[in-house]
């Protein structure tokens, strides 16, 4: 494999000594699968990701790219495949006053839009500053103000793409169209690398504030009947969850498991006046009077919404997820709820109830959503939980089957649970893309519990 303009890229072969620190380096759970590449190459430039998957296909391997986020599963993890590792590629090309902006896949979150803080812009990213901008916009982009805005993946105006001959193209609406549809929703299932994103940038809410209340989990299920009853009359400037854990502060060590329910809720308007009349809304919870803590209408900022979110789910910890969409009546949804909120596993451990806004998805193949996001997060550090800890998450959004719309693919299990995640239709159509633009599967599509990946563990430090 030859380098690359700017500095040669690092090229770790399975068995030498690096190779098992940049496997564990690759993925931010401690839960390592038993899935080993043959090669994990260290791309430093666009050059690299183009000599990497050539060598793959000289190689006779898949090739599977990360950017730097969360990936429950550990999906670009994958044998006989050449895994691409693009945290390098993290430039911010930006020209003020614009109102569009240059990302490499590497980019953070908190990084893109402290970047845009003095320009009057922010770009809806993940809520947690731990998550890169690549695999979080391929999936969807479910971030800050997407309620208002949209999924991220639909700020998407063009792509550079590494296609699987082995050539660095563009793809727009009108230049290579397939690619750039598929990047926008496709998730892990997209046939290309992506080593540059185009996105369209939104006007900066001038107004951020926060409510919090917290309720003893005897209260769940006046609580949960009224977030279901005043969901649909949220602004869509107002993010609105429940969140199902023990309670700390941000930076705070998990002490012993006591779940409580947490309602959050951001106001992201255009004015003081807009956000705090959002707001209200919060405090009319039938049993308000009987929270153990509330801090209500306090100011806040992109920094401080992301430093709560990475208090929820911190490094260093084994992690399982799983989710469903749901557009389920209160009277359906309760006794499933009463059973997930009731066996939370562990004080990190929580589960998320999220108010969306249904919206269209043009010219995208993201296509699934509901009026209710609902999601499990079991979190641990033994390896002796790790057979419960998987399973809990899994079984509880299984239990949720019957009145599920699918999966979003940002926190999906589909290795354990396979799950419906995008339309008939756009599945067919990306499958049919795949198989034009990518005939001998050199990249590695959904790890959906298939034949060679087996929902398994490995116990950390096996090789």
């Amino acid at each position: 494999m030859s380098g690359s303009e700017g500095g040669d890229p690092r090229i770790l072969l399975r068995g030498t000594s690096e190779y098992d620190r940049a496997r564990r380096d690759a993925t931010w759970n401690a839960l390592l699968p038993d899935r080993f590449p043959e090669a994990i190459v260290q791309a430093r430039g666009e050059a690299d990701v183009v000599a990497a998957v050539r060598f793959a296909r000289e190689q006779g391997l898949q090739v599977k790219a990360r950017s730097g986020g969360h990936s429950w599963t550990a999906s670009s993890i994958r044998d006989r495949s050449v895994l691409v590792d693009l945290g390098a590629l993290d430039e911010i090309d930006y020209t003020p006053g614009a109102a569009t902006v240059a990302v490499g896949p590497g980019v953070h979150g908190q990084q893109l839009n402290r970047a845009l803080e003095d320009h009057g812009f922010f770009f809806p990213t993940g809520h947690c500053s731990t998550v890169a901008l690549g695999g979080f916009l391929l999936q969807g982009g479910w971030g800050w103000n997407s309620r208002s805005v949209g999924p991220a993946c639909l700020s998407i105006e063009a792509v550079d793409v590494v296609n699987a001959a082995g050539e660095l193209i563009h793809a727009s609406r009108e230049e290579n169209p397939d690619f750039w549809w598929a990047a926008r929703g496709a998730g892990p299932g997209y046939f290309g690398i992506v080593t540059r994103f185009q996105l369209r940038l939104h006007r900066r809410p001038a107004a951020m504030r926060r409510s919090l209340y917290i309720y003893p989990l005897e209260l769940r299920r006046e609580v949960l009947g009224w977030a279901y009853e005043v969901g649909p009359r949220l602004a869509p400037e107002l993010e609105f969850s429940l969140l199902a854990t023990t309670p700390r502060p941000p930076g705070a060590a998990p002490g012993e498991k006591n779940t409580a329910l947490i309602v959050n809720a951001h106001a992201l308007m255009a004015d003081a006046d807009a956000a705090r009349a959002a707001l209200e809304i919060i405090d009319t919870c039938p049993v308000a009077g009987r929270a153990l803590h509330r801090e209500t209408q306090v100011e806040t900022s992109f920094d401080e919404l992301y430093s709560r979110s990475d208090a929820m789910e911190e490094k260093g910890y084994r992690w399982c997820a799983d989710n469903v969409w749901t557009d389920a009546g209160i009277e359906d949804l309760l006794p499933a709820m009463d059973d997930l909120l009731t066996t939370v596993p562990t004080a990190v451990s929580h589960v998320l109830w999220y108010q969306w806004h249904r919206q269209e998805f043009p010219d995208a193949a993201t296509s699934l959503q509901g009026n209710l996001y609902l999601a499990a997060y079991s979190g641990w550090t033994d390896p002796a939980e790790d057979e419960r800890m998987v399973r809990w998450p899994r079984e509880r959004m299984a239990s949720l089957d019957a009145t599920s719309n699918g999966t979003a693919l940002a926190d999906e299990n589909l290795v354990a649970r396979p799950a419906r995640f995008m339309s008939e239709e756009n599945e067919r159509r990306l499958e049919q893309l795949r198989r034009r633009h990518d005939p001998d599967q050199l990249f590695a599509s959904y790890l959906r519990g298939q034949a060679g990946h087996p929902p398994t563990i490995k116990r950390q430090g096996a090789s």
